[in-house]
């Protein structure tokens, strides 16, 4: 077969127009001839590497680099009557045009698809609201609904809240005045319980590092599900309480024997109502909105926690003897040492506070 025979049905192949006649005498021919099947397995290679849109050539660089191409082939372009030696570099010019028109067009069409690919359409952009330890704050998200963030809190959500859906995800603590909506339910996540509701007000806990994560319905009704157990869910009624144990400790088992709760395995689920300060019958588990600390029978490893976020120090504890300790009392525009001095009333301890740290070191 003459060679440009031979570009002319590779041509066809590669631009889908060879008949099953045409394509047949190629496959023949390149049985015969091993060295040309390598040639195409080099244009395939070609055809195969991967080329994104972004880093394609621009067309003004493919028309200049054609363009060279095309002078250097007019420049060697010989006349009739010269010598074999130009002659067989006449065949060569040839064979090179010819390889272009191959290669040419599967290059262009390979550049036209990179170029039209569809463009991944980009994440939802992120809404983060969050606060720092010792502050809180209140917002109001698109829907209407009004969220108070605790200290050391953060919720985020997506553009697509209150048009496509209204979740988000909590990390801390925050008290919610839902907004009602049928068509699309509240969904709040969590790293141990989701929470959907409808229209409704409660409070969520869901510190890292707590011995628990908590919801208090106050009121409407929420359902709380729980991550990887799709097929378990409970119904919360008005003044109801959930605490699901972040881990299996003495401390999750003392806060559902002392609130009179169920005590539920796997995950281990506290079941209880909510509680209220006897002299104000302000709920506790809702103070805070109110600028109030009020803790009952809190062991110390428990509070020690809350006091680091609520007035934005760093507690360490020497003597380990106090973490055991309960502690009751209500805190509200005290200050550090004001709190320490009347907690130190109830079982007697020394501290030092460094104010340059905010590091509170008790021994």
């Amino acid at each position: 077969m003459e060679k440009n025979r031979f570009w002319e049905l590779l041509a066809k192949v590669k631009s889908g127009e060879a008949t099953p006649e045409e394509q047949l005498d190629l496959s023949q021919h390149l049985s015969a001839h091993p060295g040309d099947l390598d040639l195409v397995r080099q244009i395939d290679a070609c055809w195969e590497l991967p080329m994104p849109a972004a880093s394609a050539p621009a067309t003004d660089e493919i028309e200049t680099i054609w363009d060279s191409f095309r002078n250097k082939i007019a420049d060697q372009t010989p006349v009739d009557g010269l010598p074999a030696s130009v002659k067989k570099g006449r065949r060569m010019i040839k064979y090179a045009v010819a390889i272009a028109a191959v290669l040419i067009p599967i290059v262009g069409i390979y550049l036209w698809r990179a170029l039209q690919a569809p463009v991944p359409p980009a994440p939802p952009q992120k809404n983060i609201v969050s606060t720092k330890n010792g502050s809180k704050s209140k917002i109001e998200l698109p829907d209407g609904t009004q969220v108070w963030l605790n200290v050391g809190s953060r919720i985020n959500y997506d553009e697509n809240y209150g048009k496509k859906n209204r979740e988000l995800t909590l990390i801390g603590e925050a008290y919610f005045d839902v907004a009602r909506d049928a068509a699309r339910p509240f969904i709040l996540h969590t790293g141990k319980m989701d929470v959907k509701v409808l229209g409704t007000v409660f409070n969520v806990k869901a510190y890292p590092g707590d011995a628990t994560t908590e919801a208090a319905l106050i009121r409407g009704s929420i359902e709380v599900s729980f991550p990887g157990r799709p097929q378990e869910s409970m119904i919360l009624k008005p003044h109801d309480k959930i605490a699901i144990a972040n881990k299996e400790t003495n401390i999750a088992k003392d806060i559902a024997r002392r609130t009179c709760a169920t005590w539920k395995e796997s995950p281990a689920i506290i079941v209880s109502s909510i509680q209220y300060e006897p002299v104000s019958s302000a709920i506790i588990e809702t103070s805070w909105v109110n600028n109030k600390l009020i803790f009952r029978s809190k062991t110390f490893d428990e509070l020690a926690r809350d006091i680091e976020r609520w007035f934005n120090v760093s507690i360490e504890v020497k003597d380990t003897s106090i973490l055991s300790k309960k502690f009751t009392g209500t805190f509200s525009n005290e200050s550090i040492t004001d709190a320490l001095d009347a907690l130190s009333l109830t079982y007697p301890f020394h501290y030092k506070l460094n104010r340059n740290n905010n590091t509170v070191v008790i021994d």
